[in-house]
């Protein structure tokens, strides 16, 4: 049984969800990683609203899962 999705008030839609994914991305490229398939497909899963950035946080290591955590807290930035 899959585990309820948890999206806070700032991942409500797939435009804020986009940029997230986008500073997720960002920092995962940042950590010398290089995103796999697998990871790229998590991300569209997250912008469509089928997973939450948990999901993909457990693909990726502990310092970047620190700071996908602190992203989902602040939410996205202000254009």
């Amino acid at each position: 049984m899959q585990a309820p999705l948890n999206f806070g008030p700032a991942e409500r839609t797939p435009i804020q969800r986009q940029e997230i994914a986008d500073r997720a991305m960002a920092i995962t490229l940042e950590e010398e990683r290089h995103a796999k398939a697998e990871l790229l497909a998590l991300y569209d899963q997250y912008v469509a609203g089928e997973v939450d950035l948990y999901a993909i946080s457990i693909h990726v290591g502990e310092q970047t899962r620190q700071r996908l955590l602190a992203l989902i807290a602040a939410g996205p930035t202000s254009s």
